[in-house]
């Protein structure tokens, strides 16, 4: 999720006037729900004219399919630039978890719209939904390596992986919780042994990752 209203021209290939449309309809889903947001809505949070939209993005599917892609690409791009990397699974996680809620933090109206909105499910959204099952596969993998190394306590790691999801909600415009708040709740509740936390926090930050973030 970049910062849409200031995301530069070319990013994306997309004008300033495509950018003020995703974030505008951000906000708008996270305040009254996907189905209850017309391109009419979107236009008047805009300051266009509602055709204007459609030089933009065919459908208001199409802006949802958008904001999908801006706030889960780059997270499965970090899982990549951290994969290979020579440091146990749960120094990983740390970092990775790390990084990513500092990513969407910055823009909370597009958590909400991904993480609240039911209609991501529906059969327009398939690849969508394929980048949100990947997140969460990449993240159940893990959770499993670092069991297998013993730093991760047992439990199902598919339900580990959605609780640690579920607290992305946190990051909403209502709640304002701190990332770092977030991400030490989470990793206390995984840790076989809570008192490594500190040392596996500090090795984390010194994981050599080059993979710039995206300017939010």
């Amino acid at each position: 999720m970049v910062n849409l209203s200031l995301m530069p021209a070319d990013a994306k290939g997309r004008s300033p006037t495509a950018t003020r449309i995703l974030r505008a309809t951000a906000e708008l889903i996270a305040k009254q729900g996907y189905s209850a947001t017309s391109t009419r809505d979107i236009a008047a949070a805009v300051g266009v004219e509602q055709p204007a939209i459609y030089k933009h993005f065919s459908a208001k599917s199409d802006i949802f399919a958008a904001l999908v892609q801006l706030a889960l690409e780059w997270p499965v791009e970090l899982a990549g630039e951290i994969a290979p990397l020579p440091a146990p699974a749960v120094v990983k996680l740390h970092r990775w978890l790390q990084e990513c809620l500092d990513y969407l933090h910055a823009s909370p109206e597009v958590v909400v719209s991904l993480i609240a909105t039911p209609e991501l499910w529906q059969d327009r959204f398939t690849a969508e939904q394929e980048l949100a099952s990947k997140v969460e596969r990449l993240l159940v993998e893990l959770v499993e390596k670092g069991q297998a190394e013993g730093d991760l306590r047992a439990m199902n790691p598919l339900s580990a992986s959605r609780l640690v999801q579920a607290l992305f909600d946190a990051l909403t415009p209502q709640l304002t919780v701190n990332p770092d708040e977030i991400l030490e709740f989470a990793m206390i509740g995984l840790l076989a042994d809570s008192t490594r936390l500190p040392e596996i926090r500090s090795a984390a930050a010194a994981l050599d990752v080059h993979i710039a973030r995206p300017s939010i």
